[in-house]
């Protein structure tokens, strides 16, 4: 799968340096993997799950739920274009907020 930016994954290793294995060992997964469909990426990434407030848009859990990345992903080309790493409780935030601001 083509990551479109690794800037994402660099900055949330700065912030959270206690999941920066979690992190890294995320992106080198999505890089080295194609998935042409939700249920493929999902048998490798267990937690993937749709954000429900944006169309194409996926959550997935890292470090054992202590992060979340999402992403924008698009399976037919192969692309995922990450929108946010954030904390559990920023997760929520963001949630509220598209929630509140649909497409």
């Amino acid at each position: 799968m083509h990551v479109i930016s690794r800037k994402p994954f660099n900055e949330a290793i700065e912030n959270f340096p206690h999941c920066a294995q979690a992190i890294a060992d995320l992106l080198s997964v999505l890089e080295k993997r194609s998935f042409n469909t939700p249920l493929e990426m999902r048998e490798n990434l267990t937690s993937l799950d749709n954000f429900k407030y944006r169309n194409k848009w996926w959550v997935i859990d890292i470090a054992g739920n202590h992060l979340r990345l999402i992403a924008y992903i698009d399976f037919r080309f192969q692309k995922l274009f990450v929108k946010h790493i954030v904390s559990h409780l920023e997760y929520e935030r963001l949630n509220h907020f598209y929630r509140g601001h649909k497409e």
